[in-house]
């Protein structure tokens, strides 16, 4: 299989974005990492869904995770909550959030080059583009796991559905809040991205 046949349309998520509606789109939509748009829709960044465990916790309990055990169950949903004061721009700004500059493949790379690609920087979710820089999509751990035990013969019902239904509707715009299209404003600047973070040096097969 090739990346045209495994891309698909994830949320994007933006600078104006809450830690809480953040989580929320980690949750609804079984993601290990968001993508991150610019003001104009444009995927510019991949954001670990890990990372905003860490912004839950206090200081305190990062610095010696043991003291974890003394806050009860009353405080740790307060911590919870408190994610939606905050927005994902105030978290990458003040440093408590790291993306990483998202790599990308062509429409016709094959499973071997997708591989090689998530491989060099562990990514979860990685775009895919045409040889002009037009976006088409991404393509996502799952979808392209299942596309592998595909074809190595360990096809099921389950791998089936995976590789057959897209997380949002192909063709429809960036999904949020549970209406498509329904995108907040504002973006992500290339500068809240670190440079060359994207790609090992000296690149990888696949790489674009």
């Amino acid at each position: 299989m090739r990346a045209e046949e495994l891309l698909e349309q994830v949320p994007i998520v933006h600078r104006s974005t809450t830690g809480a509606e953040a989580a929320k789109t980690v949750a609804e939509f079984r993601l290990s990492g968001l993508v991150v748009g610019d003001a104009n829709d444009e995927p510019i960044a991949v954001l670990a869904g890990s990372q905003l465990l860490s912004v839950v916790l206090p200081q305190y309990v990062r610095d010696d995770p043991k003291l974890a055990h003394a806050i009860d169950e009353a405080a740790a949903d307060e911590l919870c909550a408190k994610l939606n004061t905050v927005t994902l721009g105030e978290l990458i700004d003040a440093k408590q959030l790291k993306l990483k500059k998202l790599p990308t493949v062509l429409p016709e790379d094959t499973l071997l080059e997708i591989a090689t690609v998530m491989d060099s920087g562990h990514y979860p979710i990685i775009v895919v583009r045409e040889r002009d820089g037009t976006y088409r999509g991404v393509l996502t751990m799952s979808r392209v796991l299942a596309a592998i035990a595909s074809a190595a013969g360990q096809e099921s019902y389950l791998v089936r559905l995976r590789l057959e239904r897209d997380i949002i509707e192909r063709g429809q715009p960036g999904f949020f809040g549970g209406q498509a299209g329904d995108v907040p404003a504002g973006g992500v600047s290339a500068g809240d991205v670190p440079a060359g973070d994207g790609e090992p040096d000296g690149g990888t097969p696949g790489a674009r």
